[in-house]
């Protein structure tokens, strides 16, 4: 991992002690392109609250940001995930890049390519970490991993890793968990080798060791075009974001250097994993993007219509096709009764919040809390802040979608956005942010995102998962306790996957 030269900076309005690097790139990104993607990308930051020189004692807790992205993009760019904020709170906070896209997924399934290089230096992040935070500040014994969407997904990777025991004392899963459809690809090798063949179609032909000297051999540009080529036109993004993004991670073969090499569900399901405390939850309507285009969700209405076997989650292991029209109609039973998605769009949105996040977010947290401690949230406060104030809409409990909640974390500034001054916001806007952060850091200094009654948390004791009586936390203007999130959507799918599906499961 290259980290370069380090410098320190110790600025004079006394928010942040900041220690960065001089060159700065981003890894190589699938969608997009800009002038500083580089394959030299593996590098970190670190922000310590600003003290009188030298640094302090090994001390302070330690919360590392995984960024998201959908394992195809995504970088650690302050611009998006500003430290400010944190530093008002008494933690040292980390960020840092990791391999994206072919470059951090491809895999042939041996040793050529085992796979999961992004997540191995997400890895080599922590254990460069855990040698060296002392010397900013930081306890190296007091570490808590955080990240939303695929960033959450890798840190349920990281927990279910052995490479990765005793790296991190803590974890935050934000709207993402290894179970969630699309943060795994059963079928890395063909993909890979498609995406080799957009440069070379001969290729399809090499073995393995083959593919690899020959990639190795080409301008990384011409791998980061050909990915683009083949995410952009072989499969709607919804498809995607269904059954499995084209580079993402997966479950490699039994080697030396591997990282995973179970399913994940049995993993969690039976303890085997690093058994650290957990706080975990979902936006209230994940999907609600889907809304910013009409005219694209009309056409997904239309879609799964027309062909409802795309209702059907790979992931349940069903083949037989009679078994999965039976699925399609419990499904279409519960979200369309009396009609079908072309005419209530909306309802394909709520199955789509269900079937690409939040399911799998509850099944990870019910399953870890039988072995672990684990605090479950939903986010349901659309503000000013979050980027999007929805109208309240007929049968929907709340509509905050998709990465709101990180607003309410990090200083962003980008897209018309700059919440560097809070005061600018509404005042119910800048009391959730405080609680938000709050609750946050409080679980990386102690473990309990509660640790004693306060006024600015509304006295609230945030209780823990128990999974006979699903307590969770709604975070709203104010915050209340209630049981069993997202019902009754989600008993609907626990007997769905009980009736038809074929386990092991992997995802959920």
């Amino acid at each position: 991992m290259s980290l370069g030269s380090r410098h320190l900076i110790l600025q004079n309005h006394g928010l942040v002690c900041e220690t960065q690097l001089l060159k700065k790139s981003i890894c190589y990104q699938v969608t997009t392109d800009r002038d500083d993607e580089s394959e030299d990308c593996l590098y970190l930051n670190v922000f310590t609250p600003a003290v009188k020189e030298p640094l302090p004692d090994a001390d302070l807790p330690v919360m590392v940001f995984i960024y998201g992205g959908g394992f195809i993009g995504g970088s650690a760019e302050s611009v998006y995930y500003g430290p400010d904020h944190f530093m008002d709170y008494g933690v040292v906070l980390v960020t840092f890049n990791y391999r994206v896209g072919p470059f951090g997924f491809f895999s042939t399934g041996d040793d050529a390519i085992p796979g999961n290089a992004g997540l191995k230096d997400q890895n080599m992040a922590l254990q460069w970490l855990y040698q060296n935070i002392e010397r900013f500040g930081g306890d190296p014994q007091a570490v808590t991993i955080f990240g939303e969407s695929a960033g959450a997904a890798s840190v349920g990777y990281q927990i279910l890793s052995p490479p990765s025991a005793g790296l991190f004392r803590a974890a935050i899963a934000e709207s993402g968990s290894p179970l969630s459809a699309w943060a795994y690809q059963r079928d890395q090798i063909n993909i890979t080798y498609r995406t080799a063949a957009y440069i070379n179609p001969d290729i399809v032909n090499a073995n393995s060791t083959e593919l690899l000297e020959y990639l190795q051999g080409l301008p990384a540009k011409d791998i980061d075009d050909a990915s683009y080529k083949l995410a952009s036109t072989e499969s709607a993004d919804y498809q995607q974001l269904q059954q499995g993004f084209f580079y993402a991670p997966v479950i490699e073969h039994e080697h030396a250097r591997a990282f995973i090499t179970e399913k994940q569900l049995e993993l969690i399901r039976r303890g085997d994993f690093n058994r650290v405390p957990l706080l975990i939850g979902f936006n209230s309507e994940e999907s609600y993007f889907l809304t910013e285009n009409q005219e694209n969700l009309d056409y997904l209405a239309k879609a799964f219509d027309e062909k409802g076997i795309r209702l059907v989650p790979l992931g349940m292991h069903v083949t037989d096709e009679s078994t999965k029209k039976y699925i399609v109609k419990n499904i279409e039973e519960f979200y369309v009764p009396d009609s079908n998605f072309t005419a209530n769009p909306l309802s394909l949105v709520k199955y789509f919040s269900d079937q690409s996040f939040i399911r799998s977010i509850i099944k990870h947290a019910g399953l870890q809390s039988q072995y672990t401690d684990v605090y479950f949230y939903q986010f349901s406060y659309s503000g000013v802040i979050g980027g999007n104030v929805n109208e309240p809409v007929e049968g929907f409990s709340g509509i905050v979608r998709h990465g709101e909640e990180l607003n309410y974390l990090f200083r962003r500034d980008y897209g018309g956005l700059n919440n560097t001054d809070l005061s600018k916001f509404p005042e119910q806007d800048q009391i959730v942010f405080k609680r938000f952060i709050t609750m946050f850091t409080n679980f990386a200094k102690t473990l309990n995102p509660t640790p004693e009654p306060v006024d600015l948390l509304e006295n609230i004791v945030w209780p823990k998962v128990n999974i006979s009586d699903f307590a969770y936390l709604d975070i709203g203007s104010s915050s209340e306790v209630k049981l069993h999130p997202r019902e009754p959507n989600y008993h609907e799918w626990e007997a769905i996957y009980y009736r038809f599906g074929v386990p092991p499961y992997d995802t959920y």
